[in-house]
């Protein structure tokens, strides 16, 4: 009686530390590769729809500046001291607001400040701007 208390002892103890091994390798497979959103898009005067990320970019008709036909922008959301960031470059001034929706997202975002993949959950949110530099989405 006594040897088969202590077999089933062994036994999860050796299924609790294989089960440690995998979720330890999980998380470290997790923050090996940095979590970056990145996009390229190029705007014309016709204005249009983009996606970058769990982000969606609306232009109205005409929205650019006087004399520009199109703009080819880069997007990049991370995070920075545990904050979400979206970032345009170039910046540019518009004509007519561009709509800004955060379709939500939950998962890991590389962390620039702490060099790591941190864990955020972003709700749904919106935002209209007339310019593009770096905006904040609440958590």
């Amino acid at each position: 009686m006594k040897r088969r208390g202590v077999k089933k002892i062994v036994l999860v103890a050796i299924v609790v530390l294989v089960f440690s091994l995998i979720t330890t390798s999980f998380v470290l497979a997790e923050n090996e590769n940095p979590m970056l959103f990145n996009g390229s898009f190029t705007v014309t005067n016709e204005g249009g729809k983009f996606q970058v990320g769990f982000v969606e970019i609306d232009f109205k008709k005409n929205s650019l500046p006087d004399g520009i036909d199109s703009i080819t922008f880069n997007a990049q959301i991370y995070a920075e001291n545990g904050d979400v960031y979206i970032e345009f470059s170039p910046d540019a001034k518009f004509k007519k607001d561009v709509h800004l929706r955060c379709l939500g997202y939950e998962g890991y975002i590389y962390d620039r400040s702490a060099g790591i993949n941190i864990f955020v959950k972003i709700k749904k949110q919106q935002l209209k701007t007339d310019h593009f530099s770096r905006f904040i989405w609440a958590r």
